[in-house]
């Protein structure tokens, strides 16, 4: 009797397990969703988190002495591969509407240098041994704390778009949250909000210098409820919808005018904006 009481107790807390880990699982790959994640074909760019991940594989020479310089070189290799990959990922990157990344450090020799420093100053985050005894080195640099520093130039704050009054009692505003569900919208490090006769309602020239080599120009999150939860825009973001993609790369959003007018004659508003306190939604 007391055995079968024994394994019945067994059998549940088995179970109780099970959905435990599942629920755990499921919870993490919801909060992992929710991330923005662009995958390439040795590593990815989290532009939720703001990290750029690239791997690299190793194989030993034959001319070793033992097996400590094989492993040795196995990893030296490994590590090459990574920061050529991780530098192939970030030579794709939309810098803004017209422009890749690449293109800067072609036409820049100054960018060019900074990128490659960039790079080579990666960090090692893992090294994987495989039974063949070649390495697996994944290297990881930051997308919105260490990038825009050599491809974001520094601007002249713009004028105010619009010099009408703000009423009484406006309700203030702690973040912008721009819906772009539904739109074909590519991420970029400096993207540019829109007004519908293509002024410039948010961009770079908004922004203090060093907070966009802090933390980036925009995040980009999935779904409204993760976006009014994030602690870039919390706790009473304004949200609005975007009308269109706009630009060559289809990096910009345009926004309504009156929208971008709640933006712009609001003090507090202009306060927020110049610390990149926005977010954009994806799917």
């Amino acid at each position: 009797m007391n055995a079968c009481k024994k394994t019945l107790v067994n059998k549940r807390l088995a179970c109780l397990s099970v959905i435990l880990t599942g629920l755990l699982v499921g919870w993490f790959g919801i909060l992992f969703a929710q991330n923005v994640i662009q995958e390439t074909p040795n590593g990815h760019i989290d532009w939720s988190d703001g990290v750029i991940t690239a791997t690299g594989l190793g194989i030993p020479p034959t001319d070793t002495v033992n097996a400590t310089h094989a492993d040795e070189m196995a990893k030296r290799a490994a590590r090459v591969v990574a920061y050529r990959n991780l530098l192939e990922i970030v030579q794709g990157i939309h810098v803004d509407s017209h422009t890749l990344v690449k293109n800067f450090m072609v036409e820049n020799d100054e960018v060019n240098t900074k990128v490659q420093g960039i790079i080579k100053g990666a960090r090692v985050v893992k090294e994987q041994k495989f039974p063949d005894a070649s390495y697996q080195v994944t290297v990881e640099m930051g997308l919105n704390t260490e990038l825009p520093t050599a491809v974001i130039p520094s601007t002249t704050k713009p004028d105010p778009l619009f010099s009408v009054p703000p009423p009484q009692k406006n309700v203030v505003f702690t973040g912008l949250v721009i819906d772009a569900q539904g739109l074909d919208l590519h991420e970029a490090l400096s993207p540019k909000i829109l007004m519908e006769d293509g002024r410039v309602a948010y961009g770079a020239e908004w922004v203090e210098q060093e907070v966009i080599q802090g933390q980036g120009l925009v995040g980009y999150v999935r779904g409204i409820p993760a976006a009014k939860s994030n602690k870039r825009v919390v706790a009473t973001p304004l949200v609005v919808k975007a009308l269109r993609v706009a630009g060559k790369n289809q990096t910009d959003l345009v926004i309504s005018d009156a929208d971008a007018q709640t933006l712009h004659v609001i003090p507090e508003n202009l306060a927020f904006l110049e610390k990149a306190k926005v977010l954009v939604v994806l799917d």
